[in-house]
């Protein structure tokens, strides 16, 4: 099945039967977030209610046995437009931006443990951006220096963990 989250709403499709379903709502709708799966729950993470003052810390978890959310641990610097990857384990979330600066914040959470901590920061601030995880590597590329769309940027970041 696939997943769609959209204003507070939260619906899911069936490939197989050509069907959605209505599933719990979001507790707090909010665009420019964090959505990352782990460990048979979704975790929705940061983002903004309107606009970009408006970014929130909030992490709610979704169990998809229960249909029901859960408060977790906040997300130690409030921040949209944020970046977000499952990395060995970890929900880690990078950038994010706040007129007029875009945050160079590297966090993780421990799903296991739930508890968040502080990892290297990236060189730069950046949003709009995207991560991705191949092998031991976790990659940022592109996006922006500065919020909205100032200053693109095509810099390739990689962020190892021992």
């Amino acid at each position: 099945p696939y997943l769609m989250v959209q204003r507070g709403r939260r619906a899911v499709y069936d490939p197989a039967a050509g069907t959605w379903s209505e599933r719990a709502p979001l507790p707090k709708a909010r665009d420019h977030m964090a959505l990352v799966a782990a460990g048979g729950k979704i975790h929705a993470i940061g983002g903004r209610v309107t606009t970009p003052p408006s970014r929130v810390d909030q992490h709610d978890v979704y169990d998809p046995k229960s249909d029901t959310w859960s408060s977790g641990p906040p997300l130690p610097t409030a921040r949209s437009g944020l970046a977000y990857a499952l990395y060995q384990g970890l929900i880690v979330v990078l950038g994010g931006e706040l007129a007029p600066d875009t945050f160079a914040n590297n966090e993780a959470y421990d799903p296991a443990t739930m508890k968040w901590r502080t990892l290297a920061p990236m060189p730069h601030g950046r949003h709009g951006t995207g991560a991705a995880v191949i092998g031991k590597n976790l990659y940022v590329a592109a996006g922006s220096l500065k919020p909205g769309s100032g200053e693109p940027t095509n810099q390739l970041i990689v962020f190892t963990m021992p």
